[in-house]
């Protein structure tokens, strides 16, 4: 049956696209390594992953190239740039970034001293992130390209063509007329990108008087210099430098944003038919997403990389994010995250048969979902800790016995049986730790927990003297035996009607007493993880 599943879909259109050209299929994406590029920036090599993926599941021929366009100009610095690690810091810590506006990426240090420039360190995080998610694309470099001359012959084709290129691109820019030249020379004297005034194709270099260049409605300073550089010192402005791409890569599929879809591509259509003489890729627009109901937005300072999303939830999980309909806009709500974890294990319920889905499309497309989300299908369905459970527990274990104490608790609660595997431990283990995470980092205050064995005395003048009784019933009943959540929640109820005490006011006596605070997770499964022996004592001393 013809699958419904979008990548499957477009993997379909690309292998007849290359079959027609008699090519392999090759896909492509790319970013500019301008600073820790963000999650919504991934899209591009997921989505192409994912076609990527399907294509070679048919048994196609395919590559997936990821390049860097690491020649482009500093134009802002962002409010935050992350070491190796994915840990963040302010600008502001780096003072001297602010004299390369305007220069190639390629060629401005690396803040942080750990890589041979700013483009190769951010680059460096950015495949970490990628690597973390089992995607593993041909990496290329824009800057070593135009060194080792895989531009100049298109470079050329450009030049050739001026009269036809000019007019292409006063059609979609108005600040350029007729006769405007796409390419910028990178000036040996002050090291910025600037406009050119004239080439020579027998000698391959371009002609310029340095004045900077025109940078998000900004102007980097030039120096005046005059002179001449080969075509390998400079770089096709960005609406022929991806149509190049497309040449030099074979190019017959890549996603891309609804922006480029608005600007870039419609020129770029239009450059690659007239100028490069070949058909632009099999497009695929994508919608932006928000996070936690906001635009990122690397000047503003609210951007979140791979690695931020990967200290709170599974690759797997992350991925599945990505798989859905890639038209319609999402939220990636880092406060409701679980909602996220519940509905792929969801989806892996009915992967597996555990969960039954009767409708049939709903039902394949959800297995389809699955396999695209999973670096490799597990032989068995993996064990899942429900991850705010998971979450209180990694608040209330103390974090050097995490896994041995949880393990236990688990046993007692039934979410464990038998004795783990080791990939059963590990999973426990990092549920555990991405769950923690998530409750520190992000979590709304009622998946917030602090116990506190001492209570504040002031919390006994919050209490009716009705609460106290509650309390003083329960922790007695807590010493008499051990039971199970069902049976506690039973017991709340039976100490509420004794006292004639609405449950409400029980529950808000007992979340005072334990966590200072009048609401909080299920009671009985904080009883149940803090231990029935610590609790009792937290409540004789209230």
């Amino acid at each position: 049956m013809e699958s419904l599943f979008w990548a499957d879909q477009l993997a379909d259109a690309v292998i007849r696209r290359a079959r027609k050209e008699k090519k392999i299929v090759s896909i492509r994406s790319g970013q500019t390594p301008s600073g820790g590029k963000h999650i919504g920036n991934l899209n591009d090599p997921v989505r192409a992953y994912f076609v990527y993926k399907a294509v070679t599941e048919k048994g196609a021929k395919a590559r997936f190239v990821n390049t860097s366009d690491d020649r482009d100009p500093l134009k802002d610095i962002p409010a935050r740039l992350a070491d190796l690690d994915g840990k963040w810091f302010p600008s502001e810590k780096f003072p001297e970034l602010r004299k390369y506006s305007g220069h190639p990426l390629c060629n401005i240090p690396d803040p942080f001293g750990c890589c041979r420039s700013y483009a190769h360190h951010f680059d460096n995080l950015w495949v970490s992130g990628l690597h973390e998610l089992g995607i593993k694309p041909e990496r290329f470099s824009n800057d070593e390209l135009y060194r080792k001359g895989a531009f100049d012959p298109h470079i050329e084709t450009v030049f050739r063509k001026a009269e036809t290129a000019g007019e292409i691109i006063s059609k979609y820019q108005k600040t350029k007329g007729k006769d405007y030249i796409p390419f910028d020379a990178i000036c040996p004297n002050c090291g910025v990108l600037t406009n050119v005034s004239g080439f020579n194709l027998e000698s391959k270099t371009v002609s310029f008087v340095c004045g900077g260049k025109a940078i998000k409605k900004k102007r980097s300073e030039g120096c005046g210099w005059k002179g001449e550089v080969s075509f390998r010192q400079g770089k096709l402005q960005w609406r022929f430098e991806w149509p190049a791409q497309w040449k030099i890569f074979e190019t017959n599929f890549e996603p891309f944003g609804k922006d480029h879809y608005a600007g870039s591509w419609q020129s770029g259509q239009e450059i690659a038919r007239r100028v490069f003489e070949i058909e632009p890729p099999v497009p695929y627009v994508y919608e932006f997403f928000l996070v936690n109901g906001e635009k990122m937005s690397a000047s503003q300072g609210n951007v979140y990389i791979t690695q931020d999303i990967l200290k709170i939830i599974e690759p797997e999980v992350f991925l599945y994010f990505y798989t859905k309909k890639p038209g319609k806009q999402r939220d990636l709500d880092l406060r409701n995250v679980h909602l996220l974890v519940d509905e792929f294990e969801r989806v892996e319920r009915v992967f597996f048969g555990l969960e039954e889905e009767r409708n049939e499309k709903d039902r394949r497309n959800m297995k389809r979902m699955y396999e695209m989300s999973s670096r490799t299908i597990p032989k068995k369905p993996p064990l899942r800790i429900p991850y705010t459970f998971s979450a209180m527990i990694s608040q209330i274990v103390p974090g050097d016995t995490l896994l041995e104490s949880a393990v236990g608790i688990l046993k007692r609660t039934g979410h464990i049986k038998g004795e783990l595997s080791k990939q059963d431990r590990e999973s426990v283990e990092r549920r555990l730790v991405l769950a923690g995470n998530w409750a520190r980092l992000y979590a709304p205050e009622q998946y917030r927990i602090c116990i506190k064995d001492n209570p504040d005395p002031g919390i006994v003048k919050k209490l009716s003297p009705e609460q106290m009784e509650c309390l003083k019933d329960l922790a007695g009943k807590l010493v008499e035996k051990d039971r199970n959540e069902k049976e506690l929640y039973n017991l709340f109820f039976e100490i509420s009607n004794k006292r004639n005490i609405r449950p409400q006011r029980f529950f808000e006596a007992a979340y005072l007493a334990l966590l200072g605070k009048p609401s909080g997770p299920r009671l009985a499964s904080l009883i149940t993880v803090a231990g029935r022996e610590r609790v009792a004592k937290i409540l004789e001393k209230i």
